[in-house]
């Protein structure tokens, strides 16, 4: 079987690796050298433009920086891409971003999933990464088996959109993690408790997250690159998922903190920092 990949990033050349080394061809574009020369290494093909060669892939993985590059990928795939064709969309845009990108497709017949991933760049170069998709079941379930190659879990969430909307709980409840394990970092060294005796407690009681365990000793060392995902990610999350709380009118004061905290990090902390760097915030005491 033949997967194209378009963004040979931190997520989708995790993507691209898992996949061959479960005996997928993989097909990839991304203008940078770097990413390029990394897919040629790890056994893939890279290409150099768009063309017909998507038109012979399975499924094809859009892994995307920004809206604006979302666009351009999706307008030119419409004109490639043949009827039934299963493209997955797995970042994390607003609702309106991805009914546009699926407009686009729907115009060459291709079917648009909405994937959205729950997880790390570090956790996607091991496969440790849960997928909530949506849209048409039939084609879900064509391409559902290779999904296993670079997930650890796929939720099937129904009509396209749920997968985003699963995904801005997930990242609802990571940003305000990071924040909370920060604050519990900082208020045990305030007591004088050692950073790593900190740390065993907490990846080891009640008040263990998943968030805690892989960013706490981002914060403890100030490690923060290379960046698992960087600021300029949590920013771009933190906005779409306020956005779309506020149109639902729904009550979030945790999260109304957690965006206070990143607005903060931004005017003080480096963009290509991980995220864990909004620790710096308490550290530094930049909030009064």
């Amino acid at each position: 079987m033949s997967v194209g990949i378009i963004g040979l990033g931190a997520m989708g050349g995790a993507y691209a690796r898992n996949l061959l080394a479960g005996g997928i061809t993989v097909n990839g574009f991304d203008p940078d050298p770097a990413a390029q020369e990394m897919l040629s290494k790890a056994g893939g093909t890279p290409q150099s433009s768009y063309g017909d060669w998507l038109s012979e892939c399975e499924m094809i993985i859009l892994s995307l920086a920004n809206t604006k590059i979302l666009a351009d990928a999706t307008s030119k795939l419409s004109k490639i891409l043949k009827p039934g064709q299963v493209v997955l969309e797995t970042g994390t845009f607003t609702l309106d971003t991805k009914q546009a990108a699926k407009s686009d497709l729907d115009s060459c017949g291709a079917i648009l999933l909405d994937c959205p991933v729950s997880g790390t760049g570090a956790q996607a170069a091991v496969a440790d990464l849960v997928m909530m998709a949506s849209g048409p079941e039939d084609g879900f379930s064509r391409i559902k088996p290779l999904l296993e190659h670079f997930t650890k879990a796929v939720i099937y969430a129904g009509p396209f959109g749920n997968g985003s909307k699963l995904k801005f709980v997930a990242n609802h409840a990571v940003y305000v993690h990071n924040c909370a394990a920060s604050e519990s970092l900082n208020y045990g060294i305030s007591l004088g408790l050692e950073p790593k005796m900190i740390f065993e407690l907490l990846s080891n009681g009640a008040g263990q997250s998943k968030m805690s365990d892989l960013r706490m000793p981002l914060m403890i060392d100030h490690a923060y690159e290379p960046p698992t995902a960087n600021m300029t990610i949590a920013y771009k999350d933190i906005s779409v998922i306020s956005e779309d709380i506020k149109s639902h009118n729904c009550y979030t004061p945790l999260f109304d903190v957690t965006q206070k905290l990143y607005d903060v990090a931004k005017e003080t902390v480096p963009i290509t920092y991980d995220t864990a760097a909004v620790y710096e915030v308490y550290k530094q005491k930049l909030v009064k």
